[in-house]
């Protein structure tokens, strides 16, 4: 039994050594545990790239401008009066001469009878004149200003009958009611009654920069968006362009038109216009988010396959690799303690995935919209160009895709297998300590 206790405190012992001990170099709370913890980071940046190729961009220009109608009237009253009818209501499709209300006025009645009465005046005194006149005893002069004043009598009249009693107001266009401001039985009069707005011919106008001038012409297209709706696209078209330039602002006025019955947007609506001056087909082109600038510099990070750098040896037999301060083939990863017996050297961990690295490359821009940028130069078709990922990268870095194999994948695999062989071990010296146990006490 002693031998068998013995047997049992050294395997112990060994089992501890191999594992490293909770506080030594190699365990947790040891100076390599933090280096171990850094080897299995993954020194490659995540990138999601795009491929160069031919596609449509535009040039545009932004701006921004409140939906109105080219035809809108509000009506008031020509004098004041009690409302006594209302025809519309806001919303309400009206034809040009229809009465939208009527105002009664007490006092137009009285216009009227007055009116009636100077047109009766009128008409003797001219009679007279002309019976003079046949005499010789008044000139031609008196004679047409006789027949003027019957004239003037005869408006006078006729303008005195249409409101007698009731003044009516009437729409002057085709459109729809978008304000009604009366009230049954209110005094009206001196304000807006109604407005009336045509639907149908809507437009917006906005002020360009004057540097932009010699790319403005009539007839070409636009984009309006709602400042608060950015889902909505309407179609428009210059159809205006002031001759002059505002002094004040230095900007330009430009009228666009939407299409004729377009409701989509309403007046009084802000928007913004996006004019667009130029476009070409089969442009070489890339997302813009991929266009970062360095000193001005448009640039963009290419990624390839490349060959790992190869090791060389140079004066004096040291063995230096190629490229090894900015990216390097493999870590060193210890699965086992350091030092001592029963130790195992550290493994090399190769990256796992293609060797992609990234390389900085200046371009020449041309035209550019909200979404792509046509490149001029610097860059062939089939390129792949990092869109997301590139704000922290350097010139040959070493990146990685979503699809690559994990770096901490092949490491999980290694530690699972090393587990699996050690669990293997134990229980082959277990086994081994049972039958030397078995074997004393058959001894005994």
């Amino acid at each position: 039994m002693l031998r068998s206790a013995r047997l049992l405190v050294v395997l112990a012992l060994l089992s501890l050594a191999c594992s490293g001990g909770a506080g030594g170099p190699g365990g947790p709370g040891g100076e390599g545990g933090e280096e171990e913890a850094k080897r299995k980071v993954d020194p490659r940046t995540l990138v999601t790239v795009a491929a160069v190729g031919p596609g449509e961009v535009a040039a545009t220009i932004q701006s921004t401008g409140v939906v109105e109608s080219e035809a809108q009237a509000d009506l008031t009253p020509e004098a004041s009066g009690t409302v006594i009818s209302i025809s519309v209501e806001e919303g309400d499709t009206v034809k040009r001469g229809q009465v939208l209300a009527v105002i009664q006025n007490a006092s137009l009645d009285a216009a009227y009878e007055r009116a009636k009465a100077e047109l009766a005046r009128a008409e003797r005194e001219l009679a007279q004149v002309e019976s003079l006149h046949k005499s010789g005893a008044v000139s031609n002069t008196e004679l047409n200003t006789a027949r003027d004043a019957l004239n003037t009598a005869k408006t006078t009249l006729a303008e005195a009958r249409s409101s007698a009693g009731h003044l009516r107001l009437v729409s002057p266009i085709d459109g729809t009611v978008a304000v009604r401001d009366l009230r049954y039985g209110e005094v009206a009069g001196g304000k807006r009654a109604f407005q009336v707005v045509d639907l149908d011919r809507l437009r917006v106008v906005v002020k360009l920069p004057e540097r932009d001038l010699s790319r403005l012409q009539v007839g070409q297209l636009a984009t309006l968006t709602p400042v608060y709706d950015a889902e909505v696209h309407v179609a428009a078209e210059l159809i205006r362009l002031s001759p002059t330039v505002d002094a004040t602002t230095g900007t330009v006025r430009a009228t666009l038109a939407l299409p004729k019955g377009e409701r989509t947007l309403r007046p009084g609506q802000f928007v913004s216009a996006t004019l667009e001056t130029e476009r070409r087909q089969a442009a070489l082109v890339v997302p813009r988010e991929a266009v970062v600038y360095d000193d001005g510099q448009a640039m963009v990070y290419r990624v390839a396959i490349e060959e790992p750098p190869k090791e060389e040896a140079p004066k004096g037999g040291e063995v230096k690799k190629e490229g090894e301060e900015e990216a390097k083939k493999s870590f060193n990863f210890s699965f086992g303690g350091e030092g001592g017996e029963g130790a195992e050297e550290e493994k090399e961990i190769e990256l796992p995935g293609p060797y992609r690295v990234a390389r900085k490359v200046p371009v020449e821009l041309g035209l550019s919209d909200e979404d792509t940028t046509e490149i001029v130069s610097g860059l062939n078709p089939g390129d792949e160009v990092v869109v997301v990922g590139q704000a922290n990268l350097r010139d040959g870095a070493r990146v990685r895709f979503e699809a690559d194999p994990r770096l901490e994948d092949v490491i999980a695999e290694e530690e699972a297998k090393k587990k699996a062989e050690a669990e293997k071990a134990e229980g082959a010296k277990e086994d081994g300590a049972e039958k030397a146990e078995k074997a004393e006490g058959e001894e005994g």
